[in-house]
């Protein structure tokens, strides 16, 4: 190994250990934290790789208590779960680079994804399909068939939006509000 690789090697562990001690509470503290890991995956792996796909896979629930002749059980969450789950994947990403060194990236195909330049202070490419993944992520299917028949109906875009926006609100405020949290921590809006 050449000694470049060697110190980028050593940023990247020093990088990952600095999150495993993460305190995952809530949902927000474990979104936060995939954002952050993530980055740190896509300059490592590049981008969809595996290792970015099992840092997607991990969610944050909370379970409904319930009572029954007096007594309360349930309730809770998931946050332990999540919390051993981070630590196993970045011990598996310093593992893998302590023993393998950096991956080679390979060049990602294009196939029929539609992209969006959006222009302010630097021109960048946005995927939808995240800005989807965003939508699915925090719907149940029932809501995301709902979404899709008002999509589907031919109308004009300014109904299409109109109808788009009441669904969204019927869903909940905190609905909308997880899902442009998604959009905005998901690495690939910025291009990182």
């Amino acid at each position: 190994m050449v000694v470049k690789e060697i110190n980028m090697i050593e940023k990247y562990i020093a990088a990952l250990k600095e999150m495993e001690n993460t305190n995952i509470d809530n949902g927000y503290d474990l979104v936060t934290w995939q954002a952050n890991i993530i980055n740190v995956i896509v300059r490592i792996y590049g981008r969809d790789s595996i290792q970015e796909q099992q840092v997607k896979q991990i969610k944050y629930k909370t379970y409904p208590s319930y009572s029954i002749n007096g007594h309360t059980s349930g309730g809770g969450n998931n946050a332990s779960f999540c919390k051993k789950q981070t630590s196993e994947i970045i011990q598996g990403l310093i593992s893998d680079l302590t023993l393998f060194g950096l991956p080679e990236i390979k060049a990602q195909e294009k196939s029929g994804e539609i992209n969006i330049s959006v222009s302010q202070h630097q021109n960048q490419t946005i995927n939808v399909n995240v800005i989807w993944e965003s939508v699915k992520d925090e719907l149940t299917g029932k809501q995301i068939k709902e979404l899709e028949e008002i999509l589907k109906v031919d109308d004009t875009v300014e109904n299409k939006k109109i109808k788009t926006i009441d669904k969204l609100k019927s869903f909940g405020g905190d609905v909308v509000t997880n899902i442009i949290a998604n959009i905005l921590t998901n690495p690939s809006i910025f291009g990182i």
